[in-house]
């Protein structure tokens, strides 16, 4: 599942500003940049007592510097996250997912976004 998510972030950017996207750790110098992580598998579809599927659970953790391109505002970036997730079969699960985030240490603000994945045995 990493190769698909790095392949549906290849390249992304938001308003012509290219936000890097890394899993786990980001290590660059970019002011705005995307983690992602694997979270939770749930085997919840079973028939003929026998796992027929089951849905991954991502975490797509968004931070954007307060002094950034986009002055701490994720939002833009988390309606084209989200856009770009569902397009290609992730669903966004709000229930799952943080509230509003301010680091005070670091300056950044960070939300953190669900999404599952539903994987067929």
């Amino acid at each position: 599942m990493n190769e698909l998510i790095e392949q549906i972030f290849t390249g992304f950017s938001v308003n012509s500003i290219a936000v890097p996207v890394a899993f786990v750790v980001y290590e660059g110098s970019a002011t705005t940049y995307i983690t992602y992580q694997l979270t939770d598998s749930d085997s919840s579809y079973h028939s003929d007592d026998a796992l027929s599927g089951y849905v991954d659970y991502y975490d797509v953790d968004i931070f954007a510097h307060k002094s950034g391109d986009f002055g701490g505002n994720y939002m833009v970036i988390a309606d084209a996250v989200k856009t770009l997730m569902t397009s290609n079969g992730f669903m966004w699960i709000p229930e799952r997912s943080s509230g509003d985030m301010y680091e005070h240490d670091t300056g950044y603000y960070h939300r953190t976004y669900t999404f599952g994945y539903l994987k067929q045995e």
